[in-house]
């Protein structure tokens, strides 16, 4: 009776429903299956499906799903992983999650999308302190004028396809979507509007990110957006970019309490894993749980970096494990610039032991003074980190970003 139970139980497939798209005709497809993770660890539960979003009327372009995801992550930033020291730590790592197995369902008829209640420990924020000060970089020129898609899924991942070409993604101005991913444009532009990560810690097999740049081509613009991580049983990194030839600016965006595990998602503030011709940050603030600004190079080469007028924190959301580096460079990096830059470690964490590689790294260790830190070791680097908060405070403070943003131009 047992190996009848067994033999039957083994050849049930697990399936979940297909999430309908918001617009009039729209059928969400259920998230393909990735071909290029970059990590090879189980999904915790069976994730969302991705959505489409909603049709776009006369002269602007749909989007589609692409492909998304990327390859194992590098023994390399395992073994920094197992090697970091865990000063500060309040928990352990736990099992890892068991696998799901999913079968794709047939696409029902197309029916009006029904949102699910939201899993966020505080209402959505809408933008009411004007952001001051004119920024580093401009959108594209004429990017009022790309084809316009809109995001209207609250519970599963929409992905954009520029098809080649430009694209302007439009949040709610009412309510806050769930991540995005953009692919396959030449120029890309987001300004604006609020992202709750949905609570699971991966969408098919990939990571969960709130934002996902994938095989674009020119700039991708994102300015203004509000990212949530507070959400019970997520795990995110706030935005992951996987496009070797585009330049990516990230300006005025504020992201709270991502949260993630060492043997799940790491909850990065920002990560170009999968490599970038050059990024641009001027203004922004995150607190996570694990881990911050995570530019080594990976998957991809990196051409050049900017990070300006940003500050990175502990969320102190538990559990926290391992990790609680909040930036991670390496020894042969390419030209990065850090321009007021400021770090604040995890509770009971030392600075040294919160920056990577540390102070005591054998090939180009960290140095601190008086609260500032450097690598005179790493030619390619310049500009150093500040310990603790901006003097007066959040770069992105709380309020000035998210549903109702309005820009405050630039130089």
């Amino acid at each position: 009776m047992t190996q009848l139970l067994l033999a039957l139980i083994g050849i049930l497939p697990l399936s979940y429903p297909i999430v309908q798209g918001g617009g009039s005709g729209v059928v969400a497809e259920q998230a393909a299956p990735a071909v290029e993770s970059r990590d090879s660890r189980p999904a915790t539960q069976p994730p969302p499906a991705a959505t489409a979003p909603d049709a776009a009327p006369a002269g602007e372009v749909p989007a589609d799903q692409a492909a998304a995801g990327a390859q194992a992550e590098a023994q390399a930033q395992a073994r920094a992983e197992e090697l970091a020291p865990v000063a500060g730590s309040r928990s352990g790592t736990g099992p890892a999650p068991t696998a799901t197995t999913t079968t794709p369902a047939p696409a029902p008829k197309p029916t009006t999308a029904t949102t699910t209640p939201s899993t966020t420990t505080a209402p959505p924020a809408r933008a009411t302190t004007p952001s001051t000060g004119a920024l580093s970089w401009a959108p594209p020129a004429g990017w009022q004028n790309y084809p316009v898609t809109r995001i209207t899924s609250t519970n599963s991942v929409t992905t954009v396809s520029g098809k080649g070409g430009d694209v302007l993604v439009q949040l709610p101005a009412d309510r806050p979507a769930a991540p995005i991913i953009i692919a396959n444009c030449r120029n890309a532009v987001v300004m604006g509007g609020q992202i709750n990560v949905l609570p699971t810690a991966r969408i098919g097999n990939d990571d969960q990110r709130a934002v996902y740049v994938h095989k674009c081509t020119g700039t991708v613009h994102i300015e203004g957006v509000l990212i949530n991580g507070n959400v019970a049983g997520s795990q995110a990194d706030g935005i992951a970019v996987n496009a070797p030839e585009a330049t990516v600016q990230i300006q005025n965006v504020r992201m709270d309490a991502l949260r993630g595990t060492y043997s799940v998602n790491h909850a990065d503030v920002f990560q170009p894993w999968g490599g970038v011709r050059e990024y641009r940050i001027d203004r922004l603030t995150g607190t996570t749980n694990y881990q911050g600004i995570q530019v080594r190079q990976d998957l991809g080469a990196i051409g050049k970096g900017t990070i300006r007028n940003a500050n990175v924190g502990s969320s102190e959301v538990n559990p926290i494990e391992r990790g609680g580096q909040f930036i991670r460079i390496d020894c042969n990096t390419y030209p990065l610039a850090l321009e007021n830059v400021y770090l604040d470690p995890r509770s009971g964490r030392d600075m040294g032991y919160s920056v990577w590689p540390q102070t005591d790294d054998r090939s180009c260790p960290a140095k601190i003074s008086n609260g500032v830190v450097s690598w005179p070791s790493i030619g390619n680097l310049s500009g150093t980190l500040s310990q603790g908060k901006p003097a007066s405070g959040d770069f992105v403070p709380a309020g000035s970003v998210g549903i109702g943003y309005v820009s405050p131009g630039y130089r």
